[in-house]
């Protein structure tokens, strides 16, 4: 972060040499250091070992709490929701008026639904579209990147007319259909959510999403900035 401004983000993986090469090239920081980290404690570790011995900070590992900047968490065990979650959470409470339904595409993708005075609902939790096609398509020789077939897709058929089709389609079909529903339940009780997306699949949904949303990719980071600038 510059000047309280958030910097251009990279991904890069998660071993070690990888990390080493990526943050020797980073200026060294000034003021402190701020993680979400939700790689496990074994990561945790090497983390915090290496920004102590090549930067000398004690580094902030940052955790979900029953309340904060101004969102009350639904969990009964605070520290249970996911550090990412939660600072999705706070950065959705900052960026828009009303009730809304935070949607995080990755690995896993993530749901929850947070109403207007601050208070979240609660949430879900299903497998990636990576991750749900995986687990059908693993050990064949059916399996293709999900970019090459999302771009086949676009000229497809609503049903689809083979196996890999039908995995991929169906994969798709069961999130939208996940965040229509959780919309549709929460307007008949008189709360119409605003639908804020963010992670790595979002573009993959993105051509069958039917309603309004606001697709922003750095909302963690925006939730962890929100936390630091206080």
């Amino acid at each position: 972060m510059e000047k309280e401004q958030l910097s251009s983000q990279q991904r890069i993986p998660y071993d070690s040499n990888s990390l080493t090469r990526a943050w020797l090239e980073l200026p060294v920081p000034s003021q402190g250091i701020w993680i979400s980290n939700v790689a496990g404690a074994e990561k945790a570790e090497f983390i915090k070992h290496w920004i102590k011995t090549h930067w000398g900070f004690q580094a902030n590992f940052i955790k979900s709490t029953s309340y904060q900047s101004g969102v009350k968490n639904a969990y009964y065990n605070p520290e249970q929701l996911g550090v990412d979650r939660w600072l999705a959470l706070l950065a959705a409470r900052r960026l828009e008026k009303g009730a809304v339904c935070v949607v995080d595409c990755g690995t896993a993708i993530t749901l929850d639904v947070l109403f207007a005075n601050g208070n979240h609902q609660g949430g879900l939790i299903i497998p990636g579209l990576t991750t749900m096609r995986n687990a059908l398509l693993s050990n064949t020789d059916l399996l293709v990147s999900l970019n090459e077939h999302v771009q086949a897709h676009k000229e497809q058929a609503f049903l689809a007319q083979d196996t890999h089709s039908g995995i991929s389609s169906g994969s798709l079909y069961a999130v939208i259909g996940l965040i229509e529903y959780i919309k549709n339940k929460f307007e008949k009780q008189g709360n119409p959510l605003k639908l804020i997306l963010t992670g790595g699949g979002v573009a993959a949904l993105e051509p069958f999403l039917q309603k309004p949303y606001r697709y922003i990719p750095d909302l963690v980071l925006q939730g962890l900035q929100t936390i630091v600038n206080q």
